[in-house]
C-alpha cells in the first residue's frame, strides 16, 4: 500500500475518533457523512477531477463547518488550479480553525508569496515558524517575504536563522546573498553568493549574481572569469554575454567588448541594453581611430548611432542617451 495511502488512513482514523468523543450519536453519523464526503474528495482530486472534489469538499464543511482537512484540502486544489484567491480563503478558514496546523500557515504564506501580498506572507510564516521553531522552510519564506517588503533589518534576521536551521541550503545563501547587495554589503554578498554555488553547482543566475558583486566591487577580473564560464556553459545567456561586454569595456579590451556585446545583442535582439553597450563599445573604438586619423574610424561611429537608434526605438525613455545620439549625429 502506498505511504500516501496509509498516511490518509491514519489521518481519517483520527478525525473519526474525534468525532465519536466529541459528538453524540446522531450528530455522529452526520460528520461521518462529512468525512466520506472528505474521502471522496481526496480520491477524485488525485484522479485529475478538481471541480468534483472541490463539490464534495463543499458538502463536507455544509455539514461539518468546523472540518479543517477539508478547508486544507480545498487551499491545496485551488493552488494547483492557480485560483490565489479562493485558495487563500480555504486556508485562512483551516487556520481559524486549527490554529496550530504548521502546514496549513505554511502553505498559506506560499499562496500569499504568489500574490504579491508580502505582508501577508510574512505573518503566516511568521506564524508556521512559531509552530515549528525547527523549520527552515518557515524561515525563509519569512525572509523572502521581507525582503520583497524592503525590510532588509528582519529579512537577515530570518534568513541567518534558516541558514542556522539547514547550513547546506542553496536557496537561502541566494537570498541572503540577494540581502546583502540590497545593504550594499558587497564582500558578505559574494560570500553568499559564492557558498550557493558551492552548494548548487554552477547555477548561471546566482553566477550572474555573484558577477555582478564583483562589478560593484571593481573586482573586474574576476567578474570576467565567472562571466566567461557562464557563456560557455550557456552561450544563448543574452545577460551574461551583455555583462560580459560591459567588464571588457571597464577593462579596457574594447575589441572583445564589442564581441560580447554583439553576441548579447544576437542572443537576445531586443535588449535595448545591448544595443546601447553596443553603441557606446563602437563609439570608444570610433574616437580611438579618429585620435590616429585612421579612415575607417567613421565606420565605427555610424554602427555606434546605429545601435544607439535601436536602442532607443526599444526603449524611448533614455534621455542621455538621446543626448549622446543627437552630439554624435551632427
Amino acid at each position: 500500500m502506498p505511504k500516501s495511502v496509509k498516511l490518509l488512513i491514519v489521518r481519517l482514523g483520527i478525525v473519526c475518533l474525534m468525532l465519536v468523543l466529541v459528538s453524540g450519536c446522531t450528530e455522529s453519523a452526520k460528520k461521518d457523512d462529512s468525512v466520506n464526503f472528505y474521502v471522496d474528495a481526496v480520491m477524485l482530486a488525485e484522479s485529475g477531477k478538481a471541480p468534483q472534489a472541490v463539490e464534495k469538499l463543499n458538502k463536507a464543511v455544509q455539514i461539518n463547518p468546523d472540518f479543517a482537512l477539508a478547508y486544507s484540502l480545498m487551499g491545496n486544489i485551488y493552488l494547483k488550479q492557480n485560483n490565489l484567491e479562493q485558495s487563500a480563503k480555504a486556508y485562512e478558514k483551516a487556520t481559524e480553525i486549527n490554529p496550530w496546523s504548521y502546514e496549513d500557515f505554511r502553505d498559506l504564506g506560499r499562496v500569499y508569496r504568489l500574490m504579491n501580498d508580502f505582508a501577508s506572507a510574512a505573518n503566516a510564516y511568521v506564524k508556521a515558524g512559531e509552530i515549528d521553531p525547527q523549520s527552515s522552510e518557515a524561515r525563509l519564506g519569512a525572509a523572502d517575504a521581507y525582503y520583497n517588503m524592503q525590510d532588509y533589518e528582519k529579512a537577515l534576521g530570518y534568513g541567518k536563522s534558516a541558514r542556522d536551521l539547514a547550513p547546506t541550503d542553496s536557496e537561502i545563501e541566494k537570498l541572503l546573498g540577494d540581502i546583502y547587495t540590497a545593504r550594499q554589503d558587497n564582500e558578505l554578498a559574494i560570500d553568499s553568493y559564492k557558498k550557493a554555488i558551492e552548494l548548487n553547482g554552477n547555477d548561471p543566475a546566482i553566477m550572474l549574481d555573484l558577477a555582478m558583486a564583483y562589478l560593484r566591487s571593481e573586482r573586474f577580473d574576476a567578474a570576467k572569469e565567472l562571466l566567461e564560464k557562464v557563456t560557455a556553459a550557456h552561450p544563448d545567456n543574452g545577460d551574461a554575454w551583455r555583462h560580459l561586454g560591459f567588464t571588457c569595456l571597464k577593462l579596457r579590451d574594447i575589441d572583445q567588448a564589442i564581441e560580447k556585446y554583439q553576441m548579447a545583442a544576437q542572443a537576445n535582439p531586443e535588449d535595448w541594453r545591448a544595443h546601447k553597450g553596443l553603441g557606446v563599445a563602437y563609439m570608444m573604438k570610433y574616437r580611438m581611430l579618429k585620435s590616429l586619423d585612421e579612415p575607417q574610424a567613421a565606420d565605427f561611429r555610424k554602427k555606434a548611432l546605429n545601435h544607439w537608434s535601436r536602442s532607443l526605438d526599444l526603449n524611448p525613455m533614455q534621455d542621455k542617451l538621446l543626448q549622446l545620439y543627437r552630439k554624435y549625429a551632427d
